[in-house]
């Protein structure tokens, strides 16, 4: 019987400094910051256990003496009467099972026109334009880089617009805007070596025709000269070219892409395309739309 009495004397007394410390507002204090900042809120203090910049604690190989990670016990009471207020509380919202109420339905119009399809895609739009500067070859007619999509259709080969067989069947006829920003860079400003000539074409190839580099010639310069353009020693100007080319002038797998050749090339002498002044947007000639294919 005294062992018994003697348990509930500890029993209670363990209540009462539970109660005691629950009350007690320096250790709510304490247990609120563990709770909002989580267990190793102190081991956090770079003050108490110094870190590193990525926040690990620093440590010292076989020393007796490292910081050490400090967690402090915590506790939170959820009573059960506030849980089952909240359970209340969301029911009192709803009634179960449901019910449905039709009111006079004679004149009701339900013939609603409604679009779900969304915008439609455009087909033929596409706009590129170079990922980097690259200087011009000289000597043969080259492609140039224009491999970066802007908008629209994916380049099924690099630098080119290949022609799907959407875009044959569709019957339109493509409208090709260029725009190419250069400069002219030189060590030598005297006589011939002061000045270069740049041409730009498009050109066409596909399965079953040869590869034309200059199908259209003659773009539009600021300094135009024999066919091409003039610039001067470290000038930076612009070539231009607004061409429609016909639906019957092309056919499923064709490809177009942009050559340029200049006059001279070498590590002293030299002309460069500046990417990000430099575009070409394909779009349907069709639609007046400008270079974004926004309508006008």
């Amino acid at each position: 019987m005294a062992k018994i009495g003697k348990q509930i004397i500890q029993s209670v007394v363990q209540q009462a400094v539970g109660r005691a410390i629950e009350k007690d507002p320096r250790i709510l204090e304490t247990q609120v910051k563990y709770q909002k900042n989580g267990l190793n809120y102190k081991s956090n203090n770079i003050s108490v256990v110094p870190r590193n910049n990525a926040g690990a604690i620093k440590l010292q190989d076989e020393e007796d003496n490292n910081p050490l990670l400090i967690i402090e016990p915590t506790s939170t009471k959820v009573l059960t009467k506030s849980i089952l207020k909240v359970i209340d509380t969301q029911f009192n919202y709803f009634k179960f099972p449901a019910n449905t109420r039709i009111i006079g339905t004679d004149n009701v119009d339900l013939d609603l026109d409604l679009d779900l399809s969304g915008p439609a895609q455009d087909l033929i739009y596409a706009r590129y334009k170079p990922s980097e500067n690259r200087k011009i070859l000289s000597g043969a007619k080259s492609g140039i880089l224009i491999d970066e999509l802007e908008e629209g259709q994916l380049q099924k080969r690099p630098n080119k617009y290949y022609i799907t067989k959407e875009i044959k069947e569709s019957g339109a006829d493509l409208r090709f805007r260029v725009k190419i920003n250069f400069r002219y860079d030189s060590d030598d400003n005297t006589g011939d070596h002061a000045k270069n000539t740049i041409y730009f074409y498009i050109a066409r190839s596909g399965p079953d025709k040869y590869t034309q580099r200059d199908y259209i010639q003659y773009f539009d310069f600021e300094s135009p000269y024999a066919g091409g353009g003039e610039i001067l020693q470290y000038q930076v100007q612009n070539a231009y070219k607004n061409v429609v080319i016909a639906n019957s002038e092309f056919e499923v797998g064709d490809t177009f892409s942009i050559t340029a050749q200049a006059g001279k090339n070498d590590p002293n002498k030299y002309s460069t395309i500046n990417a990000d002044q430099t575009y070409w947007s394909i779009t349907d000639a069709s639609k007046n739309v400008d270079e974004w294919n926004r309508e006008i």
